[in-house]
């Protein structure tokens, strides 16, 4: 997605995975953004410990939110029927939050929502996405264009982009003006 705005990101996996923490009553706005400073946290430890020059960090977490409840990604393939199963017919919060770390330690946060309502779900191909693994390691159990070009009734309120995981439109201008500052 940086790319496709121009930008030439050298990626760096966090090696954290998310999906293994339990949540408990936590707010989606809040969660998201505070998983992306602790994968940008690790890339920027891990880069230190290589002797990696400071640089730029941008990191990013994507959750669902249904009725107040964060849904990460889903365990097995029964958990995605499950929750996949209870966003149908009905609109969930998709939550995007960010975090941008610099090489002088300064950190900005931030996040963008969109709305996603999914109408029913084709009984068949819904069976046949379950079973190919389709859902696995993303947020809500879905990917927005994997799902719209398998022909699922979607409708998304707010940036697709949030959705399918950085609002680069948001973040471009904000990274254009830091990127092109002298670095001290």
């Amino acid at each position: 997605m940086l790319r496709d705005a121009g930008f030439d990101p050298i990626v760096e996996p966090a090696d954290l995975d998310d999906g293994m923490l339990t949540l408990g009553a936590v707010d989606a706005r809040e969660v998201a953004p505070a998983l992306a400073h602790f994968k940008a946290q690790r890339v920027v430890a891990r880069r230190a410990a290589r002797g990696a020059e400071p640089a730029w960090v941008l990191a990013a977490d994507t959750v669902c939110e249904r009725d107040g409840a964060v849904l990460g990604k889903p365990s097995d393939i029964d958990d995605a029927r499950r929750m996949i199963g209870s966003l149908a017919q009905r609109g969930h919060g998709v939550v995007t939050g960010w975090c941008l770390l610099g090489p002088d330690g300064s950190c900005r946060v931030g996040r963008d929502v969109a709305w996603i309502v999914i109408g029913a779900l084709p009984e068949a191909d819904f069976e046949l996405f379950l079973a190919e693994g389709a859902w696995r390691g993303k947020a809500g159990g879905y990917n927005l264009p994997e799902v719209v070009a398998r022909g699922w009734p979607i409708r998304c309120e707010g940036d697709p982009q949030t959705v399918v995981g950085l609002p680069v439109a948001k973040l471009e201008p904000m990274l254009r003006e830091l990127l092109a500052r002298p670095q001290s």
